[in-house]
């Protein structure tokens, strides 16, 4: 028997609207589970991104008392450069310091103009290869007797020492505990999705109880009954995959501009490319949701 692709799409057609009501709730959850999903990647992506970003400008600042001897921070200087975790370090003198900071700060003069005198100290600034290694170098630079002797708090030596891992460490944990809000979500509506499938097919199913049991009369095979219904699970899906894309197209032309403008500093940024990929995603879940839905749905309510 050749395989009539028509027939098949004007069935499930004919049973999305008999059943309107149903395929229409079916629609609306699959639609919000695969949003949640998507939106969940996203943000992902993105504060993965901020998150590299971030990590990429962490640098260890030592700062150095006034006073301390040229050899002894140039000694200093030399040995962490040794260090095969470190990349550079570099030498910021008092007035290099405050000329930053007057920079930084040019839209609050008042500030600046109450400075009798500079308050900065000098600093190293230590880069690394690897900036998930920060951790590390901390205790070799604490660990170091130069340190102790240029640092402009040796009574406590570790608040001689700056850097940027706390902020990086703050954002990995804020994403794991929105992830797994996310999972625990995702996973609910995806059941509900499931739940409303398989009774929008039961119904269907029981509405053309007569016509199935005609089909299996004259020798109809089972793939020719249950095709339709496959098919109608996987159009309710598919519509809801669509709206969820849809909408997460508009949402990153929204909200991502604004993002760039206020945190102009970090890189914030959803390409086309990764768009396109998650687009993708969202419609094979979407298929897959359709299919699991119709075919628990057929083993339940339909033998053939």
């Amino acid at each position: 028997m050749a395989i009539n692709f028509g027939y098949f799409a004007r069935e499930s057609i004919t049973n999305f609207r008999r059943n309107w009501v149903m395929s229409l709730g079916a629609v609306i959850t699959i639609y919000l589970s695969l949003l949640l999903v998507g939106i969940s990647i996203a943000t992902g992506i993105v504060v993965n991104d901020v998150v590299q970003s971030v990590e990429e400008k962490v640098t260890i600042q030592i700062f150095i008392k006034d006073g301390a001897s040229t050899e002894d921070v140039q000694a200093l200087q030399a040995s962490l450069s040794a260090d095969s975790l470190v990349a550079k370090v570099n030498y910021t003198s008092k007035d290099d310091a405050l000329t930053k900071f007057k920079e930084q700060m040019a839209d609050s003069q008042e500030i600046i103009d109450q400075l009798e005198e500079n308050p900065l100290p000098a600093s190293l600034d230590v880069e690394l290869v690897d900036p998930r290694e920060v951790s590390s170098m901390v205790e070799k630079i604490k660990a170091n007797e130069l340190f102790l002797v240029v640092a402009d708090r040796p009574d406590a030596p570790e608040e001689s020492l700056k850097y940027g891992q706390q902020i990086v460490d703050k954002l990995f944990a804020f994403t794991r505990v929105i992830r797994i809000i996310e999972i625990v979500f995702i996973a609910m509506l995806a059941m509900v999705s499931l739940i409303f499938i398989n009774n929008t097919i039961r119904l269907a199913i029981y509405a053309r109880r007569k016509e199935i049991g005609i089909m299996r009369l004259v020798g109809a095979s089972n793939w020719f009954i249950r095709t339709p219904f496959l098919m109608e699970g996987v159009i309710q899906a598919l519509i809801g995959a669509l709206l969820a894309i849809g909408s997460i197209i508009a949402l990153q032309a929204a909200v991502i501009p604004r993002l760039k403008e206020t945190l102009s500093f970090l890189v914030v940024e959803l390409s086309g490319g990764t768009l396109m990929q998650l687009s993708l995603t969202l419609m094979a879940a979407g298929i897959f949701i359709g299919l699991a839905g119709s075919g628990f749905a057929l083993r339940r309510y339909l033998k053939v």
